[in-house]
């Protein structure tokens, strides 16, 4: 049925050209006959003349209807391959003739799909390897238990591994829900005037313990005068926490973590510095890509991804700087309007 209505669609476009042809030779021949006072040899020369046109019409008719149904026939194929989720053949925009600008929406179109097939399949197994990790690490300590009689030491120890691994999936179930309400636009931002110094505070306080057990200090560094800026205080408070946690988990045991928070050319700031080695430079082109890890000290690669888009949805941005023995992430958000 498809190929009957392509020829069916080729048959036309000649039909059409020879029809103009005849039509216009008919026209012409009825109106010499009709004026009369034209002999009969400049009406066979008429005839002779039409009856070329009327070959060469069908000549190019015929060839302008082979190329059009040839496009037509090779769009209809690669629509038909991307519904079967291939997205390698191209349409060559060159030989689509009149249909070069659909073949090249076309492209860029298959182009694209060819993108989010790739990237929801690298999600998935990322997501897979990061979930499969901590389940079998779980799995594997409840058959010791089960099987072995460990000391209380070691079943302490063992319990204590557990409770990480199950904090660990914990998180990477928070972040892989907030990533897909990211992608959906389930996440609304409710923005007002927010107090960076006062958020930076309260989060800050809340990594206390944490920074303990670390063996860290963190440091907390705010002007004066209250930082104002314009987001939403529960998607800060989550960035802060981000990149607290990023900090802490990535750095050496010891290392110091500052906190800080100005206001420079029109924007709030927020930074959190780390003493630590330093991220490469190739490294941080990539940073805040999605299930990136830059070492082996764990994570999922999703919370700076995270963080990125909340603070972009805000009209904001994450911005990193490092270098040896020090890297420092900054939030830059609008000023508030009554700062400004």
């Amino acid at each position: 049925m498809r190929r009957f209505r392509i020829r069916r669609l080729g048959s036309r476009i000649a039909v059409a050209v020879v029809s103009v042809c005849v039509g216009t030779i008919a026209v012409i021949y009825l109106y010499m006959a009709a004026v009369g006072g034209v002999d009969a040899q400049v009406k066979q020369q008429v005839l002779i003349g039409g009856a070329i046109a009327f070959a060469l019409a069908t000549a190019i008719g015929v060839y302008l209807a082979q190329t059009t149904v040839g496009n037509v026939r090779r769009l209809q194929e690669a629509a038909r391959k991307v519904a079967d989720g291939n997205f390698e053949t191209t349409i060559p925009v060159a030989s689509a003739g009149q249909l070069a600008p659909l073949a090249r929406t076309f492209n860029e179109m298959q182009r694209r799909l060819a993108e989010l097939d790739s990237a929801r399949k690298q999600f998935i197994a990322n997501a897979s390897h990061e979930l499969r990790t901590p389940i079998f690490s779980l799995g594997g300590f409840i058959e010791l238990l089960e099987e072995e009689d460990p000391s209380p030491e070691e079943r302490a120890e063992f319990v204590r591994t557990m409770r990480q691994q199950i904090d660990r999936l914990t998180k990477l179930t928070a972040d892989l829900l907030d990533l897909s309400q990211l992608d959906a636009g389930a996440i609304v931002i409710h923005p007002r005037n927010v107090d960076l110094s006062a958020l930076a505070r309260e989060v800050t306080r809340e990594f206390g313990a944490r920074a303990d057990l670390h063996g860290s200090r963190l440091e907390l560094r705010t002007p004066e005068q209250p930082t104002i800026a314009r987001g939403d205080p529960d998607r800060v408070r989550q960035i802060i926490r981000i990149l607290l946690d990023n900090a802490l988990t990535h750095t050496p045991e010891g290392t110091k973590v500052t906190v800080n928070t100005f206001s420079s050319k029109g924007r709030g700031e927020l930074t959190v510095s780390d003493e630590g080695a330093g991220i490469p430079q190739r490294v941080q082109g990539r940073i805040f890509e999605r299930f990136y890890t830059a070492d082996s000290a764990g994570g999922s690669g999703l919370g700076l991804a995270i963080a990125r888009e909340l603070a972009q949805r805000m009209d904001g941005a994450i911005s990193i700087s490092s270098s040896r023995r020090y890297t420092a992430f900054t939030l830059g958000l609008p000023i508030a309007r009554d700062a400004a």
